[in-house]
Protein backbone atom coordinates (compact mmCIF):
# COMPACT_ATOMS: atom_id res chain seq x y z
CA UNK A 1 0.00 0.00 0.00
CA UNK A 2 1.11 3.57 -0.63
CA UNK A 3 0.19 7.05 0.54
CA UNK A 4 0.59 10.59 -0.77
CA UNK A 5 2.97 12.91 1.09
CA UNK A 6 3.07 16.59 0.17
CA UNK A 7 5.36 19.53 0.78
CA UNK A 8 4.52 23.19 0.09
CA UNK A 9 7.29 25.64 -0.81
CA UNK A 10 7.41 29.40 -1.21
CA UNK A 11 10.15 29.18 -3.84
CA UNK A 12 10.39 26.82 -6.81
CA UNK A 13 14.09 26.32 -6.11
CA UNK A 14 13.34 24.78 -2.72
CA UNK A 15 10.73 22.51 -4.35
CA UNK A 16 13.31 21.38 -6.89
CA UNK A 17 15.79 20.53 -4.12
CA UNK A 18 13.09 18.53 -2.32
CA UNK A 19 12.32 16.65 -5.55
CA UNK A 20 16.00 15.80 -6.03
CA UNK A 21 16.36 14.72 -2.40
CA UNK A 22 13.44 12.29 -2.74
CA UNK A 23 15.00 10.80 -5.89
CA UNK A 24 18.36 10.50 -4.15
CA UNK A 25 16.62 8.63 -1.32
CA UNK A 26 15.32 6.02 -3.77
CA UNK A 27 11.94 7.40 -4.88
CA UNK A 28 11.00 6.94 -8.54
CA UNK A 29 10.70 10.18 -10.55
CA UNK A 30 7.45 8.88 -12.04
CA UNK A 31 5.93 8.80 -8.51
CA UNK A 32 6.68 12.47 -7.79
CA UNK A 33 4.72 15.45 -9.18
CA UNK A 34 5.48 19.16 -8.87
CA UNK A 35 2.72 21.76 -9.21
CA UNK A 36 3.63 25.41 -9.71
CA UNK A 37 1.76 28.25 -11.33
CA UNK A 38 -1.94 29.13 -11.40
CA UNK A 39 -2.55 26.83 -14.39
CA UNK A 40 -1.71 23.75 -12.31
CA UNK A 41 -3.70 24.70 -9.19
CA UNK A 42 -6.94 22.97 -10.20
CA UNK A 43 -5.06 19.87 -11.36
CA UNK A 44 -3.24 19.66 -8.04
CA UNK A 45 -6.45 20.04 -6.02
CA UNK A 46 -8.23 17.40 -8.11
CA UNK A 47 -5.32 15.00 -7.76
CA UNK A 48 -5.31 15.38 -3.97
CA UNK A 49 -9.06 14.76 -3.89
CA UNK A 50 -8.63 11.56 -5.89
CA UNK A 51 -6.05 10.37 -3.36
CA UNK A 52 -8.40 10.83 -0.40
CA UNK A 53 -7.61 14.39 0.71
CA UNK A 54 -10.43 16.38 2.29
CA UNK A 55 -12.02 18.70 -0.28
CA UNK A 56 -11.41 21.82 1.79
CA UNK A 57 -7.76 20.90 2.37
CA UNK A 58 -7.24 20.10 -1.31
CA UNK A 59 -8.74 23.47 -2.29
CA UNK A 60 -6.48 25.24 0.20
CA UNK A 61 -3.45 23.69 -1.49
CA UNK A 62 -4.83 24.81 -4.86
CA UNK A 63 -5.27 28.35 -3.51
CA UNK A 64 -1.71 28.36 -2.18
CA UNK A 65 -0.42 27.38 -5.64
CA UNK A 66 -2.38 30.28 -7.17
CA UNK A 67 -0.67 32.58 -4.68
CA UNK A 68 2.75 31.52 -6.00
CA UNK A 69 3.62 28.50 -3.87
CA UNK A 70 4.93 25.24 -5.35
CA UNK A 71 3.59 21.85 -4.25
CA UNK A 72 5.57 18.61 -4.32
CA UNK A 73 3.41 15.46 -4.06
CA UNK A 74 4.94 11.96 -3.90
CA UNK A 75 3.31 8.52 -3.99
CA UNK A 76 5.29 6.70 -1.27
CA UNK A 77 5.03 3.20 0.20
CA UNK A 78 3.40 3.32 3.64
CA UNK A 79 6.55 2.17 5.44
CA UNK A 80 8.60 4.98 3.84
CA UNK A 81 6.07 7.80 4.27
CA UNK A 82 7.57 9.20 7.50
CA UNK A 83 11.06 9.32 5.98
CA UNK A 84 9.71 11.09 2.88
CA UNK A 85 7.90 13.67 5.01
CA UNK A 86 11.13 14.30 6.91
CA UNK A 87 12.95 14.93 3.61
CA UNK A 88 10.27 17.41 2.52
CA UNK A 89 10.54 19.24 5.87
CA UNK A 90 14.33 19.33 5.74
CA UNK A 91 14.17 21.10 2.39
CA UNK A 92 12.02 23.98 3.68
CA UNK A 93 8.38 22.96 3.36
CA UNK A 94 5.97 25.52 4.86
CA UNK A 95 2.50 25.37 6.37
CA UNK A 96 -0.58 26.24 4.37
CA UNK A 97 -1.34 29.97 4.33
CA UNK A 98 -4.21 30.94 6.64
CA UNK A 99 -7.38 31.12 4.52
CA UNK A 100 -8.74 34.66 4.28
CA UNK A 101 -12.42 35.61 4.31
CA UNK A 102 -11.68 38.86 2.48
CA UNK A 103 -13.66 39.32 -0.70
CA UNK A 104 -16.54 37.02 0.33
CA UNK A 105 -19.85 38.88 0.30
CA UNK A 106 -21.89 38.68 3.52
CA UNK A 107 -25.06 36.66 3.11
CA UNK A 108 -28.31 38.33 4.12
CA UNK A 109 -31.80 37.03 4.74
CA UNK A 110 -34.78 38.21 2.69
CA UNK A 111 -35.90 40.49 5.52
CA UNK A 112 -32.53 42.24 5.61
CA UNK A 113 -31.12 40.31 8.60
CA UNK A 114 -27.82 38.43 8.48
CA UNK A 115 -27.67 34.66 7.96
CA UNK A 116 -25.23 32.52 9.92
CA UNK A 117 -24.24 29.29 8.17
CA UNK A 118 -22.23 26.25 9.13
CA UNK A 119 -21.56 23.48 6.60
CA UNK A 120 -21.01 19.77 7.08
CA UNK A 121 -20.11 17.54 4.17
CA UNK A 122 -21.20 14.01 3.43
CA UNK A 123 -18.08 12.27 2.12
CA UNK A 124 -17.69 8.84 0.57
CA UNK A 125 -14.19 7.46 0.14
CA UNK A 126 -13.49 5.42 -2.98
CA UNK A 127 -10.81 2.76 -2.63
CA UNK A 128 -8.94 1.55 -5.69
CA UNK A 129 -6.54 -1.36 -5.30
CA UNK A 130 -3.98 -1.74 -8.05
CA UNK A 131 -0.41 -2.88 -8.37
CA UNK A 132 2.93 -1.44 -9.37
CA UNK A 133 6.25 -2.95 -10.26
CA UNK A 134 9.21 -2.44 -7.94
CA UNK A 135 12.80 -3.56 -8.33
CA UNK A 136 13.81 -6.35 -5.93
CA UNK A 137 17.43 -6.85 -6.98
CA UNK A 138 19.01 -9.07 -9.59
CA UNK A 139 22.29 -10.29 -11.00
CA UNK A 140 24.76 -8.41 -13.20
CA UNK A 141 27.39 -10.31 -15.17
CA UNK A 142 30.39 -8.42 -16.55
CA UNK A 143 33.15 -9.84 -18.70
CA UNK A 144 36.66 -8.62 -18.00
CA UNK A 145 40.01 -9.36 -19.61
CA UNK A 146 43.01 -10.45 -17.55
CA UNK A 147 46.51 -11.08 -18.81
CA UNK A 148 48.71 -13.98 -17.65
CA UNK A 149 52.40 -14.01 -18.67
CA UNK A 150 53.48 -17.26 -20.37
CA UNK A 151 57.21 -18.10 -20.37
CA UNK A 152 58.83 -21.11 -22.08
CA UNK A 153 62.43 -21.85 -23.11
CA UNK A 154 63.01 -23.06 -26.68
CA UNK A 155 66.25 -24.19 -28.41
CA UNK A 156 67.01 -22.17 -31.53
CA UNK A 157 69.42 -23.46 -34.26
CA UNK A 158 71.71 -20.97 -35.97
CA UNK A 159 73.95 -21.86 -38.95
CA UNK A 160 76.92 -20.04 -40.46
CA UNK A 161 78.87 -20.68 -43.69
CA UNK A 162 82.64 -20.63 -43.46
CA UNK A 163 85.10 -20.47 -46.37
CA UNK A 164 88.50 -22.11 -45.95
CA UNK A 165 91.33 -22.02 -48.49
CA UNK A 166 93.72 -24.94 -48.17
CA UNK A 167 97.02 -25.19 -50.07
CA UNK A 168 97.72 -28.63 -51.58
CA UNK A 169 100.29 -30.07 -54.00
CA UNK A 170 99.37 -33.47 -55.42
CA UNK A 171 98.56 -34.99 -58.79
CA UNK A 172 94.92 -35.15 -59.92
CA UNK A 173 93.14 -38.44 -59.63
CA UNK A 174 91.44 -39.92 -62.68
CA UNK A 175 88.02 -38.72 -61.54
CA UNK A 176 89.30 -35.28 -60.64
CA UNK A 177 91.05 -34.96 -64.02
CA UNK A 178 87.77 -35.52 -65.88
CA UNK A 179 86.03 -32.67 -63.99
CA UNK A 180 88.97 -30.40 -63.50
CA UNK A 181 88.41 -28.18 -66.51
CA UNK A 182 84.63 -27.97 -66.48
CA UNK A 183 82.64 -25.06 -64.98
CA UNK A 184 81.02 -25.86 -61.68
CA UNK A 185 79.16 -23.82 -59.05
CA UNK A 186 78.51 -24.90 -55.51
CA UNK A 187 76.26 -23.04 -53.08
CA UNK A 188 75.76 -23.52 -49.37
CA UNK A 189 72.98 -21.57 -47.55
CA UNK A 190 73.03 -20.97 -43.81
CA UNK A 191 69.72 -20.87 -41.86
CA UNK A 192 68.74 -19.75 -38.38
CA UNK A 193 65.66 -20.29 -36.21
CA UNK A 194 63.64 -17.53 -34.56
CA UNK A 195 60.92 -17.90 -31.90
CA UNK A 196 57.36 -17.82 -33.25
CA UNK A 197 54.20 -17.31 -31.15
CA UNK A 198 50.82 -18.58 -32.28
CA UNK A 199 47.58 -18.14 -30.34
CA UNK A 200 44.24 -19.92 -30.49
CA UNK A 201 41.22 -18.65 -28.54
CA UNK A 202 38.98 -21.37 -27.12
CA UNK A 203 35.68 -21.08 -25.26
CA UNK A 204 36.08 -22.69 -21.82
CA UNK A 205 32.86 -21.58 -20.08
CA UNK A 206 29.55 -19.86 -20.79
CA UNK A 207 27.59 -17.82 -18.22
CA UNK A 208 23.87 -17.49 -19.02
CA UNK A 209 21.55 -15.12 -17.12
CA UNK A 210 17.85 -15.91 -17.17
CA UNK A 211 14.82 -14.98 -15.10
CA UNK A 212 11.63 -16.87 -14.43
CA UNK A 213 8.32 -15.12 -13.83
CA UNK A 214 5.58 -16.58 -11.66
CA UNK A 215 2.20 -15.25 -10.72
CA UNK A 216 0.30 -15.53 -7.49
CA UNK A 217 -2.97 -14.20 -6.22
CA UNK A 218 -2.89 -12.08 -3.08
CA UNK A 219 -5.84 -10.67 -1.23
CA UNK A 220 -5.38 -7.01 -0.31
CA UNK A 221 -7.62 -5.41 2.27
CA UNK A 222 -8.37 -1.73 2.68
CA UNK A 223 -10.98 0.34 4.51
CA UNK A 224 -13.27 2.74 2.66
CA UNK A 225 -14.47 5.50 4.95
CA UNK A 226 -17.73 7.38 4.70
CA UNK A 227 -18.97 10.43 6.55
CA UNK A 228 -22.74 10.90 6.78
CA UNK A 229 -24.46 13.98 8.14
CA UNK A 230 -27.26 13.27 10.63
CA UNK A 231 -29.69 16.11 11.29
CA UNK A 232 -31.70 16.16 14.51
CA UNK A 233 -33.41 18.91 16.49
CA UNK A 234 -31.66 20.44 19.47
CA UNK A 235 -33.72 22.15 22.16
CA UNK A 236 -36.70 23.83 20.41
CA UNK A 237 -38.28 23.10 17.04
CA UNK A 238 -36.11 22.41 14.07
CA UNK A 239 -35.85 25.10 11.44
CA UNK A 240 -37.88 24.98 8.25
CA UNK A 241 -36.36 22.96 5.43
CA UNK A 242 -35.95 24.60 2.06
Amino acid sequence: MSTIVVGLYKESGSAKKAFQALVAAGCQKADIETFGGADSADKAAQGLLEHGFDKELAEQYGAAIRQGHTLVAADIADQDADAAEAILDENGSVDLPTPSAAGKPAQKAANGGSVEQETLQSVKEEVEIGKRRVAKGGVKATSEVTETPVRETVTLRDETVDVEHRKVDRPLSADEEKAAFGEKTIELTATSEKPEITKEARVVEEVVLSKTASEQEKTVEAVARRTDVKVEPVGGKAGNKR
